[in-house]
């Protein structure tokens, strides 16, 4: 795929071309060490093996999408391809729920890029 970092991922093969209408900032899930400062940004693999960036156009998407518990990062749309320079990634996913079992339900996030992320059967109840 010849996509660069700063171009968002259109609809698919054979669907009709849309703007996308990007704001000048976005809400990034985020690792932090222990005094709060960002250590990372957290990426995701998906089943394919493509490592996703997941950008979030509203604070309450984003909490929505990943839960209260994830930090997150407020960046300027134009820093994505210097994040990406740092540490690359194959697509940008806007406004994307994630799976639970990929969410920070801690204060620790999880190290999430040794392993894809797969949809699987929802565990009911949850846990204590």
């Amino acid at each position: 795929m010849d996509r660069q970092p700063d171009q968002w991922p259109d609809a698919g093969a054979g669907a009709p071309a849309r703007p996308v209408l990007v704001p000048p900032v976005l809400y990034l899930p985020v690792e932090v060490d222990d005094a709060g400062a960002v250590r990372d940004v957290r990426m995701i693999k998906l089943g394919d093996g493509r490592v996703a960036l997941c950008a979030y156009t509203a604070l309450d998407r984003f909490v929505a999408c990943w839960g209260a518990a994830q930090p997150w990062a407020l960046v300027n749309t134009a820093d994505l391809p210097g994040i990406h320079d740092q540490k690359p990634f194959d697509v940008k996913l806007l406004d994307v729920l994630v799976p639970e079992p990929v969410r920070s339900s801690r204060p620790e996030p999880l190290h999430l890029e040794e392993r894809p992320v797969e949809e699987g059967p929802t565990q009911e109840g949850g846990q204590a």
